[in-house]
């Protein structure tokens, strides 16, 4: 079985769980960056690693026979680049909304993006939208593989819309701008006095929550709404069993922050809630207008107000919304095809890559053939290649060393006198003894006062010319002094890189 290293922003339930831990034929490491990722400690197993704990990748990969890198984010797939470049894995990246988007990224995130387009092999937006998004970036259409998240159908059971006079509303998400609470909340003030019974629950947590409630007030929707702080999963389940509509205002941040496809829209659609939700990035591709559900445009107010008063007016084709919403998501969203289909798309990499290690012959596995094959210890053939590897990075800092020696006396001969010059070098001193007689030559043969200034020209032009060689001469051999000492520079760091255990700055 194959073993998959995944890097993952935290690990608590909401994570993708099932994307890393029960893909069909794969084994899992879970990895988050540093321990204060592990958010949930029921989570916590012997396959859960920290990433700034791993100081020598190629031993790590090896010791867990890993076979394939996949971040489940734009950016945990750039932390990764350095990984992979010293273990020569094939890199997953998924994308999953804001990583698609330039919202409150660092500077040089779209280089870093085109950088990670170019190295990685494949990536796994969860929508077309954020696909098309990744392609007008300039990722590769055929690196890439939409893969919709999925709802297990065996967690979530169909059961009919309920019936009676409640009329209570429900949305879930992080307490962000992108999840449009404040939209709904105006939109549900508009439609309280013709559904004075009618309530309104958020569940969720985050950096607009002392807002949402302020607007509460400002609102005056009193008891009719309740803003529920983040519950267990099985309370979130509960809650949207008794719910009589779910909505999810999605709309585009300020920032430009997007949504992929909200996966509370697909569970409550797979419980039989009717839902309503917005023209927003891919939830269009979960839900058909007055097909599946019902869909306006994104942050508007009003649009929004008269859906909720067209669902609480029309309780009797509820039923005919959730059904076909129920079909859609065992179509399309159903978890364990979705996790199939993750699977199959680590085979397109995972096959020729295992194919390729097996087969393919490189110098370095030719030497270590040939070492097998000698009657030495396998330790000792290994220490005899680190013993030629120090010995060839010696020998060429003394060839270094003895090369500026050398460009260290010719600028030290550069600097001596000319007589000096020409007494040491007797090739410049023929040049000069040749330009002396040219000069002589031309004199006898013309007239001695109508040449003899042009003839003197010539001489101080010729001096000119060897001056100026001498002068160019010397600034290649400089040159040449400076690459040098860059070289033992380098050669010193990657000492001391190798003594520590190599350059983990970039993981």
């Amino acid at each position: 079985m194959h073993t998959v290293m995944h890097l993952n922003l935290r690990v608590d339930p909401t994570q993708y769980i099932s994307q890393i831990r029960e893909v069909p034929d794969y084994d899992y490491i879970h990895m988050v960056r540093q321990p204060k990722y592990m958010i949930d400690l029921s989570l916590l197993n012997e396959k859960v690693h920290y990433l700034n704990e791993v100081f020598s990748p190629k031993e790590y990969v090896k010791r867990n026979n890993i076979s394939l890198l996949h971040a489940h984010h734009g950016q945990l797939g750039m932390l990764l680049l350095p990984f992979k470049e010293e273990t020569n894995l094939p890199l997953v990246t998924s994308i999953r909304g804001r990583d698609a988007t330039l919202a409150n990224q660092p500077i040089g995130y779209l280089d870093n993006m085109k950088m990670l387009f170019d190295r990685g092999e494949r990536f796994f937006p969860v929508c077309q939208y954020l696909a098309d998004r990744l392609i007008a970036w300039g990722c590769p259409s055929e690196k890439i593989r939409v893969l919709y998240g999925g709802v297990d159908l065996n967690e979530f059971k169909y059961r009919a819309p309920l019936k009676g006079d409640s009329q209570n509303i429900l949305s879930i998400g992080r307490l962000v701008e992108k999840k449009g609470h404040h939209i709904l909340m105006q939109a549900f003030q508009k439609i309280r006095g013709k559904f004075p019974n009618a309530t309104l629950t958020i569940i969720g947590r985050g950096g607009l929550e002392e807002y949402l409630i302020s607007l509460a007030n400002q609102l005056n929707l009193g008891d009719s709404f309740r803003l529920l702080n983040h519950l267990p999963k099985d309370q979130v389940r509960e809650q949207m069993t008794n719910a009589d509509i779910f909505c999810a205002a999605s709309l585009e941040a300020a920032d430009g922050d997007v949504e992929g496809i909200p996966n509370t829209l697909k569970e409550a659609m797979a419980i039989g809630v009717p839902v309503i939700s917005t023209n927003h990035a891919g939830i269009p591709e979960l839900i058909t207008n007055n097909k599946e559900g019902v869909l306006v445009q994104e942050n508007n107010v009003d649009e929004l107000a008269d859906a909720l008063e067209f669902m609480l007016s029309n309780r009797g084709i509820w039923e005919t919304y959730t059904v076909a919403a129920r079909q859609k998501v065992e179509q399309k969203f159903n978890l364990a095809q979705q996790l199939q289909q993750q699977a199959e798309f680590y085979d397109e990499l995972v096959a020729p890559y295992k194919v390729c290690k097996r087969y393919l012959i490189t110098p370095r596995q030719i030497d270590k053939k040939v070492l097998k094959e000698t009657p030495q210890p396998q330790q000792q053939g290994k220490d005899d290649d680190k013993k030629i590897a120090t010995r060839k990075k010696a020998e060429l800092a003394k060839k270094a060393l003895i090369y500026m020696q050398q460009l260290q006396q010719l600028q030290g001969f550069q600097e001596l006198p000319q007589q000096q010059q020409l007494k040491q070098f007797p090739q410049l001193q023929q040049l000069k003894r040749q330009s002396k007689d040219k000069v002589k030559d031309e004199l006898v043969a013309s007239n001695k006062h109508e040449k003899k200034a042009k003839v003197q020209q010539r001489a101080k032009d010729n001096d000119e010319k060897i001056a100026s060689h001498k002068k160019e001469k010397k600034a290649h051999k400089a040159e040449k002094v400076k690459k040098a000492l860059y070289k033992i520079q380098k050669f010193q760091q990657k000492a001391i890189d190798e003594q520590l255990g190599g350059d983990h700055g970039g993981l």
